[in-house]
């Protein structure tokens, strides 16, 4: 029997150290587990163990995992597995702060109701401890239910604390409409009353409330104190430390526009909605302001998804659609490009649209996107034309099509797919054989087969039938050139120019290379120009002899050394193949060129004077080289006498002494500020006063800045203008045109700067250029003030010297799905051009 019974107490000993060394294993897998977060799995093992050792004891409790997980889950906005983690701590016993995390998840849960329900029980149960029952109040404030907050205040005031009193003083106060009281109570309290909460908050709120926004700005951290410790990492705006103080912020920007001040540490970011609701504001604030271009940029910083902000959603489509047009005007062809290419991928197909975005492609030598487009444009037609029959008749559609497939010709030719090119062009021949569209693409292609005749044809049928593309004008134009029939061009540009924008052929000013040359006054620009110009031109290439014979770089008078001897030589070759009437602008060139730029060495006023009497003597035969004698005269001599006889025998041999006498000097005129003429030109403005030429002759022996230069030519336009005297009104125009062509010369550089110009030193060129041009018509300080942005509007407007000369522009499309006239819109120079 003692045997026995020491037998069991020791099998009992066992059993009792065995569950020991198992409560203390699973202690320390729990712990582990807790440690790792993994709350779970935590609660999977006690239930486990429990069925094996219902009396096992573990710390924490249960109750106290569960609320751990509950938390855990809140944290990944899991509310609703939240609040049935946080009502098994409940069940488990725990009190207190899990009444609180749960009616947070039911307030995130839009159940607000239950949320109350929940807090009241324990209030009134008295499980809510004090630290809580502030949040009790909270929602009765929520559910607007004043009347039980004044209760519970009045009656249970001992179950909160004095901080939380103070709260709902303030919080009252305001809702009473009486701000100053509630700041009073608010700037009583020292700390939190609740989690998340901001004692600080509520003292700013109260300040906006009472529209004291500075003092707001200055809690927030919106101003700068100018204090030196602003510049530590420790001045970090206030309202980067709460997000409730950043809502606030934000809240405060929308109202007064006030610019949020940045973090000094990079490391300190405002949260994700923050962020959001800041890029939204700004982008309202630029919607008012009517820079729809910017605020659709930040539009596409909110993301989609985001169902914070339906409202903004709701103005997507027509914002972009006006940050299109914007861009486009502003030439940021790629933000155009962007936003309606968006557009048109998020909304239902709009053919204008479509239209407006072909030309931005086309401008922006997008040429991939080019023919996508245009294949869905013509699902589209196609798709239409079934659907609505009615609108898009035979006469109408197969045009349209035709003009769709011809425009996507223009796309393969601009990427260098010609086979397809011209297959797109047999399609449109296909549906529409006589459409102006087509007409005009085959018109190219014959210009590029170089059969001209051909091409004129087509070109000139396609034009009078409606074709506004831009392209179809320009190589008829250059097909009259190539078969040499100027005629005929200038007819053209009277007939079809004012739909392309070329209305200057009636008021258009007949240039002459070695004129326009010698006019600069300026050896560097001369020799310049000279050279780059055709060496069919007799007078030209006498001037690139000049220029060739000089052995010596400009003086300080911009003069060079010639080897004369040289120059003869080659100058007497080239007069001796051709006729007298040939002669006269060589010989005046020779001569100006001499006069005007070469040094006065030996033999140099001899040499002058030689090609001077060639000159003279072809007037025999030439009536037209005593008008050349003449000029070159009048502007190498300095004495009106030594003109007196040859111009009064001119004079008297023409009917209209007066406008031969004007004409002349408007020659003269170009080659510098000339003198000789004047005491004639007075005596026969004496004979007569209302002659515009003789007024206008007058006036350009007078510096343009001169007041009698204006005075003059005004007076002289004006009778001009009133007897409709087409002579004197054209002499007008070159006198006008010669005057810009002036302007321009003297502000540019010297030619050798350009050779030197990179971007480095582009700032200094430009302002260089602007002072000669602008810098004695405006005062010194206004000048400077409006400097920036003529650079900038200089280098917008320099051109790609890395593309062609030639442009080109897609055809408007309006009048195909409208009554609406054509209209041009200019486009950039490309490369890539259709069928050039």
């Amino acid at each position: 029997m003692a045997k026995h019974q020491s037998k069991q107490r020791s099998q009992q000993h066992v059993s009792n150290t065995g569950t020991k060394v198992g409560e203390n294993s699973f202690q320390m897998q729990l712990q582990e587990l807790l440690k790792q977060k993994k709350y779970r799995q935590a609660l999977e093992e006690i239930k486990k163990n429990q069925r094996l050792h219902p009396d096992i004891e573990f710390t924490p409790k249960e109750s106290e995992i569960w609320f751990l997980r509950g938390q855990q889950e809140f944290q990944k906005q899991d509310f609703k597995q939240a609040e049935k983690s946080f009502v098994r701590a409940l069940e488990f016993g725990l009190v207190g702060e899990v009444h609180y995390w749960q009616a947070r998840c039911l307030l995130e849960l839009k159940q607000l109701d239950a949320a109350l329900n929940l807090l009241r029980n324990a209030f009134e149960a008295g499980t809510l401890s004090q630290d809580y029952s502030i949040c009790y109040v909270k929602l009765l404030l929520l559910k607007g239910d004043t009347a039980t907050v004044e209760q519970l205040i009045n009656e249970q005031s001992k179950r909160f604390s004095a901080a939380q009193l103070h709260w709902v003083q303030g919080v009252m106060a305001l809702k009473n409409g009486q701000p100053e009281a509630a700041l009073t109570s608010f700037q009583k309290i020292k700390q939190a009353i609740t989690d998340r909460d901001s004692p600080i908050a509520w003292i700013v709120y109260t300040q906006q409330v009472s529209g004291h926004w500075d003092a707001a700005a200055n809690i927030l951290g919106l101003k700068s104190s100018g204090r030196s410790s602003d510049l530590m990492n420790y001045g970090d705006p206030k309202y980067l430390e709460h997000p409730i103080l950043e809502r606030l912020a934000t809240f405060q920007q929308g109202k007064t526009g006030q610019q949020l001040l940045q973090s000094r540490n990079p490391q300190k970011t405002v949260d994700k909605i923050t962020q959001e609701a800041l890029t939204a504001l700004r982008m309202l604030q630029l919607i008012d302001q009517g820079d729809h271009h910017e605020a659709a940029h930040l539009l596409l910083k909110i993301e989609r998804r985001s169902t914070r902000f339906v409202e903004i959603e709701s103005l997507r489509p027509l914002l972009l659609t006006l940050a299109g047009q914007q861009a486009l005007n502003q030439g940021e062809l790629n933000c155009a490009e962007l936003f309606w290419q968006l557009l048109l991928t998020e909304q239902p197909f709009n053919p204008q649209l479509a239209i407006n975005l072909l030309e931005v492609l086309d401008a922006n030598d997008s040429d991939q996107e080019r023919p996508r487009l245009l294949t869905r444009f013509l699902k589209w037609l196609e798709q239409e034309a079934k659907q609505k029959p009615q609108e898009w008749p035979s006469q109408r559609l197969k045009p349209t099509l035709a003009h769709l497939h011809c425009w996507m010709a223009d796309a393969y030719m601009a990427r260098g797919r010609e086979r397809a090119a011209l297959g797109a062009l047999q399609q449109a021949e296909r549906i529409c054989p006589t459409s102006p569209e087509f007409l005009g693409r085959k018109g190219l292609v014959a210009a590029m087969e170089e059969n001209y005749t051909e091409a004129i044809a087509l070109l000139t049928q396609a034009l009078e039938g409606g074709c506004r593309y831009d392209e179809v004008y320009g190589i008829l134009l250059r097909c009259y050139e190539e078969v040499g029939d100027k005629l005929a061009r200038n007819e053209a540009r009277r007939k079809f120019g004012k739909h392309f924008g070329d209305l200057s052929i009636e008021t258009e000013v007949e240039t002459v290379p070695w004129i326009d040359a010698l006019s600069t006054l300026s050896y560097p620009l001369f020799s310049r120009l000279v050279q780059t110009e055709d060496k069919k031109d007799p007078a030209i290439r006498a001037c690139q002899i000049f220029v060739n014979a000089v052995q010596s770089p400009p003086n300080s008078g911009g003069r060079v050394s010639l080897h004369q001897k040289v120059a003869v030589e080659r100058w007497d070759t080239l007069l001796k193949k051709l006729s007298g009437q040939e002669q006269i602008p060589v010989l005046q060139a020779i001569a100006l060129s001499i006069h005007l730029f070469a040094k006065r060495e030996k033999g140099i006023a001899a040499l002058t004077s030689q090609y001077l009497q060639k000159l003279f003597n072809l007037s025999t035969e030439h009536p037209e080289a005593r008008v050349a004698h003449l000029v070159v005269l009048a502007v190498k001599e300095n004495s009106p006498q030594k003109l007196e006889v040859p111009l009064r025998t001119y004079l008297d041999t023409m009917p209209q002494p007066g406008n031969a006498l004007a004409n002349i000097q408007l020659q003269v005129r170009r080659f510098g500020e000339i003198t000789t003429l004047v005491p004639v030109l007075e005596s026969a403005l004496r004979r007569e006063p209302q002659n515009p030429l003789l007024l206008l002759a007058r006036a350009t022996t007078y510096h343009i800045d001169h007041p009698n230069y204006e005075q003059l030519k005004q007076q002289g336009f004006e009778l001009a203008r009133r007897l409709q005297d087409a002579k004197a009104l054209q002499a007008f125009r070159e006198e006008q045109a010669f005057i810009s062509a002036q302007e321009t010369t003297s502000m540019m550089p010297d030619p050798e700067e350009f050779d030197n110009l990179d971007m480095s030193n582009i700032d200094d060129f430009l302002s260089g250029m602007l002072q000669k041009l602008l810098g004695n018509k405006m005062p010194k300080a206004d000048f400077e003030r409006m400097l920036p942005e003529l650079k900038q509007k200089m280098l917008n407007s320099m051109p790609n010297f890395d593309e062609d000369d030639e442009s080109e522009e897609e055809p408007d499309l309006d009048f195909i799905f409208g009554n609406l006239p054509p209209t041009r819109k200019k486009r950039k120079a490309r490369r890539k051009g259709g069928f050039q």
